[in-house]
């Protein structure tokens, strides 16, 4: 069964991978361009090298949090306020990570829709 403390992780995992695939069909297909000065240069020398870093980074990044959440999860005092505060931000990084994945996603899909 799925924990839940390893769905935020998926999540993240899932989006990074939409916002590679919508990237990879745009500048394959349609002509963009990425818009990441970094990956931008990856993209334009090869599109291997752009996947190897984006989802790695994209499973790395996944696995910290869910590290986090589960290093967290260990502490002895689940009412202090550090612990309440600690797993605020924490939810908030996973929360602000999707989002902008999502809205990088979203961003890849209207660029594709306007060149169709």
């Amino acid at each position: 069964m799925l924990r839940a403390r390893a769905v935020p992780s998926l999540t993240l995992v899932l989006m990074g991978t939409m916002d590679w695939l919508t990237t990879i069909i745009g500048i394959a297909y349609f002509g963009a361009v990425e818009s990441n000065p970094f990956m931008a240069g990856l993209t334009s020398t090869s599109l291997l090298a752009f996947t190897a870093v984006k989802l790695t980074t994209t499973v790395l990044v996944a696995l910290l949090f869910y590290k986090a959440e589960k290093t967290l999860l260990l502490a002895p005092t689940k009412t202090s306020r550090t612990f309440m505060m600690t797993r605020i931000v924490l939810r908030a990084a996973y929360i602000l990570a999707t989002a902008l994945l999502l809205a990088a996603v979203v961003n890849n899909l209207i660029v594709v829709v306007r060149v169709i």
